[in-house]
Protein backbone atom coordinates (compact mmCIF):
# COMPACT_ATOMS: atom_id res chain seq x y z
CA UNK A 1 0.00 0.00 0.00
CA UNK A 2 1.13 3.41 -0.72
CA UNK A 3 0.72 6.38 1.09
CA UNK A 4 -1.71 7.69 -1.31
CA UNK A 5 -4.14 4.78 -0.79
CA UNK A 6 -3.70 4.99 3.14
CA UNK A 7 -4.87 8.92 3.10
CA UNK A 8 -8.11 7.95 1.12
CA UNK A 9 -8.80 4.79 3.24
CA UNK A 10 -9.19 7.26 6.30
CA UNK A 11 -10.80 9.86 4.39
CA UNK A 12 -13.16 6.86 3.66
CA UNK A 13 -13.62 5.76 7.04
CA UNK A 14 -14.04 9.85 8.38
CA UNK A 15 -16.54 10.16 5.11
CA UNK A 16 -18.30 6.66 6.12
CA UNK A 17 -18.51 7.95 10.68
CA UNK A 18 -20.10 11.52 9.73
CA UNK A 19 -22.62 9.81 7.31
CA UNK A 20 -23.47 7.44 9.98
CA UNK A 21 -24.00 10.58 12.40
CA UNK A 22 -25.97 12.22 9.79
CA UNK A 23 -28.60 8.90 9.14
CA UNK A 24 -28.74 8.28 12.72
CA UNK A 25 -29.77 11.47 13.73
CA UNK A 26 -32.50 11.56 10.85
CA UNK A 27 -33.91 8.41 11.97
CA UNK A 28 -34.05 8.82 15.59
CA UNK A 29 -35.74 12.88 14.93
CA UNK A 30 -38.40 10.83 12.65
CA UNK A 31 -39.23 7.94 15.19
CA UNK A 32 -39.28 10.23 18.19
CA UNK A 33 -41.67 13.32 16.85
CA UNK A 34 -43.64 10.30 15.97
CA UNK A 35 -43.66 8.70 19.09
CA UNK A 36 -42.45 5.91 17.60
CA UNK A 37 -39.61 4.41 19.49
CA UNK A 38 -39.67 3.25 23.29
CA UNK A 39 -37.70 5.57 26.10
CA UNK A 40 -36.38 2.35 27.04
CA UNK A 41 -34.09 2.31 23.71
CA UNK A 42 -31.12 3.25 24.96
CA UNK A 43 -28.35 5.03 22.89
CA UNK A 44 -31.07 5.73 20.33
CA UNK A 45 -33.12 7.99 22.43
CA UNK A 46 -31.76 11.26 22.39
CA UNK A 47 -29.75 12.04 26.02
CA UNK A 48 -29.42 7.89 26.59
CA UNK A 49 -27.03 5.42 26.23
CA UNK A 50 -25.93 2.26 27.39
CA UNK A 51 -24.44 4.05 30.74
CA UNK A 52 -28.09 4.94 31.39
CA UNK A 53 -29.75 1.51 30.48
CA UNK A 54 -27.36 0.01 32.88
CA UNK A 55 -28.06 2.45 35.40
CA UNK A 56 -31.83 1.64 34.72
CA UNK A 57 -31.33 -2.23 35.40
CA UNK A 58 -29.40 -1.49 38.67
CA UNK A 59 -32.44 0.76 39.80
CA UNK A 60 -34.69 -2.21 39.07
CA UNK A 61 -32.40 -4.69 40.47
CA UNK A 62 -31.92 -3.26 43.57
CA UNK A 63 -35.83 -3.21 43.88
CA UNK A 64 -36.03 -6.10 43.09
CA UNK A 65 -33.72 -7.33 45.99
CA UNK A 66 -35.00 -4.90 48.53
CA UNK A 67 -38.63 -6.41 48.32
CA UNK A 68 -36.94 -9.94 49.34
CA UNK A 69 -37.09 -10.76 45.55
CA UNK A 70 -34.16 -13.21 44.28
CA UNK A 71 -33.06 -12.37 40.21
CA UNK A 72 -30.96 -13.79 38.01
CA UNK A 73 -29.20 -11.27 35.94
CA UNK A 74 -27.71 -11.77 32.46
CA UNK A 75 -25.71 -8.51 30.93
CA UNK A 76 -24.33 -9.19 27.58
CA UNK A 77 -22.13 -6.54 25.79
CA UNK A 78 -21.45 -7.29 21.75
CA UNK A 79 -19.65 -3.96 21.06
CA UNK A 80 -16.36 -5.96 20.61
CA UNK A 81 -18.66 -8.67 18.84
CA UNK A 82 -17.83 -6.68 15.82
CA UNK A 83 -14.20 -5.72 15.64
CA UNK A 84 -13.48 -9.73 15.67
CA UNK A 85 -15.12 -10.03 11.66
CA UNK A 86 -12.21 -10.88 9.66
CA UNK A 87 -12.38 -7.85 7.57
CA UNK A 88 -10.74 -9.15 4.62
CA UNK A 89 -13.44 -12.38 4.41
CA UNK A 90 -16.04 -9.81 5.02
CA UNK A 91 -15.20 -7.86 2.34
CA UNK A 92 -14.74 -10.80 -0.07
CA UNK A 93 -18.42 -12.08 0.85
CA UNK A 94 -20.36 -8.23 -0.02
CA UNK A 95 -18.48 -8.44 -3.44
CA UNK A 96 -19.94 -11.78 -4.22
Amino acid sequence: MNLATIDLFHLLLLCTKILERIIKEQFTNYFEEREQISYKQHDFVSHTSCSTNLLEAFEKWTEYLDAGNGTDIIYLDYTKAFDTVPHERLLTKLHK
